[in-house]
C-alpha cells in the first residue's frame, strides 16, 4: 500500500512499545479468528482466505498489512461484499509488474461478476486474495520468491474458474450430425478429510452427468487429490475414495459405468503451493476430464 514500507518499518517498534500506548485496542485479526462467518459460501470462504492472508502477514511483521485484511476478512465474514484491490493505493516499482496485475485485476473483476462467486465459491475466493496477495509482495518488493507464489496461485485458481466457465465450442453443421462436441473438465472439491460430496458438489456432478449425455457418454477420467497434510499412503487411499465417490455418483445420475475410469493422484500436482502440511481447501478436489 502506498506508504506501507513506511508503515512497516515503523510497525514493529509500536507493537514492541506494547497496547498500553492504545488500551482498549482491539486488533481485527484477532476479532476475525473469533469469528463464526455468515453470508453466502463465497463470502465464507473469502473470510477463511483473508484470514489465512492476515496471518501470514502478521508472521512477517507487516502489522498494517496485517490489519488490512483482517478488516477485509471481516466485512466478508458478515456477509458484505469486498472488492480485489484498487491498483490506485499501491506503489509498484516494476512497470511490467503493475501492468501484469493491472492485466489481471480486469480478468478476475470478469470472473466475479460472473457466475463463479455461485457456482465455484471457494476457488473464486482464493482466486481474489490470492490477486491482493500478489498485490501487497510486487507492493513491498522484498521476496520474488514470494511474489512468484502469489501470483502462480492466483492463475491456477483463474485458469481452473475459466475453464469452467467456458461455453463449448460451437461444432460445424456436419460435426454436429455426428457428435457433439465435448465439454471442457469439470472440477469440484471436498471438506477437509472427507470423501463425501458437498451439496456444491452434488450439483456439478448433476451439470456434469447432463453434459456426459449430451456429449453421448464419452469416456470419463475422475481424479482425486488431497491437500497436504497427512501421509502419502493416506492420502493416496483418500484421493481413490474422493474419485470413487464421483463415479457412483455420476452413475447414480445415469452415466454408464463402463464409461468410467477413476484415479488417485494423493498430495500430487496441488492446485494451491503450500507448505506440506497445510489445509488447503482447494487442493481437496476431483478433476474430471472427458477423453476420447
Amino acid at each position: 500500500m502506498k506508504f506501507s514500507r513506511f508503515l512497516a518499518s515503523m510497525a514493529l517498534p509500536m507493537m514492541m512499545a506494547g497496547c498500553a500506548s492504545f488500551p482498549g485496542t482491539t486488533f481485527q485479526l484477532e476479532e476475525l479468528e473469533k469469528t463464526v462467518p455468515s453470508g453466502s459460501p463465497f463470502t465464507q470462504a473469502l473470510a477463511f482466505e483473508y484470514k489465512a492472508l492476515a496471518a501470514s502477514e502478521r508472521a512477517q511483521y507487516s502489522w498494517f498489512n496485517s490489519q488490512h485484511f483482517a478488516r477485509k476478512g471481516l466485512a466478508a465474514a458478515h456477509g458484505a461484499s469486498v472488492s480485489p484491490e484498487d491498483l490506485a493505493d499501491w506503489s509498484f516499482a516494476d512497470e511490467q509488474a503493475a501492468q501484469d496485475l493491472a492485466a489481471a485485476r480486469v480478468r478476475l473483476i470478469t470472473v466475479l461478476g460472473g457466475a463463479a462467486p455461485s457456482r465455484a465459491p471457494a476457488l473464486t475466493a482464493t482466486a481474489q486474495v490470492k490477486f491482493d496477495c500478489w498485490v501487497d509482495q510486487q507492493d513491498k518488493d522484498w521476496k520474488k520468491e514470494d511474489i512468484s507464489l502469489c501470483r502462480k496461485d492466483f492463475l491456477a485458481a483463474m485458469d481452473a474458474l475459466e475453464v469452467q466457465a467456458k461455453p463449448a465450442a460451437a461444432a460445424t453443421p456436419a460435426a454436429t450430425a455426428t457428435k457433439p462436441a465435448k465439454p471442457d473438465n469439470f472440477q469440484l472439491f471436498f471438506d477437509f478429510n472427507q470423501a463425501g460430496l458437498t451439496p456444491e458438489a452434488a450439483r456439478i456432478v448433476g451439470s456434469l452427468a447432463s453434459a456426459a449425455k449430451a456429449a453421448g457418454y464419452p469416456k470419463l477420467t475422475i481424479t482425486g487429490y488431497t491437500d497436504l497434510t497427512g501421509s502419502a499412503s493416506y492420502n493416496a487411499r483418500l484421493s481413490l475414495k474422493r474419485a470413487e465417490a464421483v463415479r457412483k455418483a455420476l452413475m447414480a445420475a445415469g452415466v454408464p459405468a463402463d464409461k468410467l475410469v477413476t484415479e488417485g493422484r494423493g498430495k500430487a500436482d496441488p492446485l494451491v503451493t503450500t507448505a506440506d502440511g497445510v489445509r488447503e481447501p482447494q487442493n481437496r478436489r476431483a478433476v474430471i476430464r472427458f477423453d476420447n
